[in-house]
């Protein structure tokens, strides 16, 4: 490990001093390197992470940064993607000892003899803390915001020059177009529970650290900027192997940058690999898995994808071997998986299959709705067309007078179960049946005059 740090400081310089040449009298001849791509980024990644350190030390000046970690992860324990789930268990760990010493710091005052030595002890936690990158850039805004706040001024600062003050006043400005987070209801509440010099500490400090920050963060996404800009050939040639698949180009392209961001992020120079192949890495798994996203209209997650996969490639193992089929008993045999697994895998790996069938397919005569519709519930059509025509029926028979009304009703069964006949509804009426039907055709006269256009749509 130390011939490996040795190593690693004379890469970091830019030259190599040859060994053998100290067993002669000459002097030790240095060999200058030419700046090549993977050196350049080798030379980046390191002030990258020089730069990020500086942000995380003056972030943990503040003990708002603490109380931000708290409320941010106790809050999103289980909306962590499954790409941190070794940063969630690393996170929680740390975020113990945080919480720990922030709620012993809160209690003291600043002019107690302990207080010192407790603050130590929490800068040292959140310097040690595994930030991502909206983390940094959120507790950036929070803090930027707070300064902007206190009215705090920037041009009295003669000694930064113009360019660091013209950026540090942008940086004001930015903040109000992207603090949604900052103004959070619940956040604004947990704000109030705690002294404003405590969380942003006094004018003089709050702005000299701010100053630190603003910097240490413009050195920081400058400088990852620069090597995800001069990776970007990479993310090209990577996404170039996965053409003609179920996302375009341009898609193929942007899920690739954002593998390399991650890539960026999540780089250690130190442990001297180069960072082209660690970026391939993380570029292709981000392609993968919007791949598998995109491929199913109902979404798999990732790890079962991988094991469907390798179940299909364990049964056509057993179809070359044996020359059959494998029942699902043979198949959890041969993938030493259980019989509840292989169904459960086999069943949400079906695909998916369009309803009303495909335009441009003229050899099915059906689709499959044509098999799928069921007779025994009544269409809503139907129910509503009859609703239209009780409605309609009860008008009309409500325009007769009440002899014909009830020889309309009775006769044709409406609102009754049992329709009756002319001469039973003579006799309940005392006429005779021929009366009876002069009045039903002058009633259904009425009804055809009144009616008839809007009832003939329902034949």
């Amino acid at each position: 490990m130390a011939y490996l740090n040795t190593q690693m400081s004379e890469q970091e310089l830019g030259f190599i001093v040859d060994n053998r040449s100290t067993q002669l009298e000459e002097p030790v001849q240095v060999t200058t390197i030419e700046p090549v791509e993977e050196n350049s980024n080798f030379y980046v990644a390191s002030q990258l992470k020089e730069q990020k350190c500086k942000l995380i030390s003056a972030l943990s000046q503040f003990p708002v940064t603490a109380l931000w970690l708290i409320h941010q992860y106790e809050q999103s324990v289980n909306t962590v993607g499954i790409d941190d789930e070794a940063l969630e268990t690393e996170s929680q760990t740390d975020l113990s000892e945080i919480s720990k010493y922030f709620n012993t710091l809160s209690r003291r005052q600043v002019v107690d003899s302990a207080y010192i030595a407790d603050k130590e002890n929490l800068i040292n936690a959140l310097e040690l803390f595994p930030y991502t990158f909206q983390d940094l850039t959120r507790l950036v805004d929070v803090i930027v915001y707070a300064h902007k706040f206190r009215g705090l001024s920037v041009q009295s600062s003669a000694h930064l020059g113009t360019k660091n003050t013209e950026m540090v006043l942008n940086r004001l400005e930015g903040v109000n177009r992207r603090n949604r987070h900052v103004k959070d209801r619940d956040w604004t509440e947990l704000l109030g529970l705690y002294d404003e010099q405590f969380l942003f500490l006094s004018s003089a400090d709050m702005h000299k650290y701010f100053l630190d920050v603003v910097f240490a963060e413009h050195g920081w996404l400058k400088l990852r900027q620069q090597i995800a800009t001069s990776n970007a050939r990479l993310v090209l040639f990577i996404a170039n192997q996965y053409k003609g698949s179920f996302l375009d180009f341009d898609d193929l392209v942007q899920e690739g940058h954002t593998g390399l961001l991650k890539a960026v992020d999540r780089f250690d120079y130190r442990l001297g690999f180069q960072f082209s192949t660690y970026a391939g890495y993380w570029i292709r798994q981000a392609i993968s898995r919007a791949l598998s996203r995109s491929e199913r209209v109902v979404r798999v997650p990732c790890g079962q994808v991988a094991n469907i996969n390798k179940v299909y490639r364990s049964k056509d193992e057993y179809i070359l071997k044996e020359g059959r089929e494998p029942s699902l008993a043979e198949l959890a045999e041969f993938t030493q998986l259980s019989y509840q697994e292989i169904n459960y895998l086999l069943s949400i790996s079906q695909t998916s299959m369009a309803l009303e069938g495909y335009e441009d397919d003229e050899d099915s005569a059906f689709a499959p709705i044509d098999f799928l519709e069921q007779q025994v519930f009544t269409p809503c059509f139907k129910k509503i067309a009859q609703t239209d025509l009780q409605g309609l029926l009860s008008k009309a028979i409500n325009v007769l007078n009440p002899r014909e009304a009830k020889v309309i009703s009775c006769h044709f069964g409406v609102e009754s179960d049992n329709a009756m006949t002319l001469q039973e509804i003579g006799v309940e009426l005392n006429l005779t049946r021929e009366r009876v039907r002069q009045i039903q055709v002058i009633a259904l006269d009425k009804i055809r005059r009144n009616f008839g256009d809007q009832l003939i749509a329902f034949l």
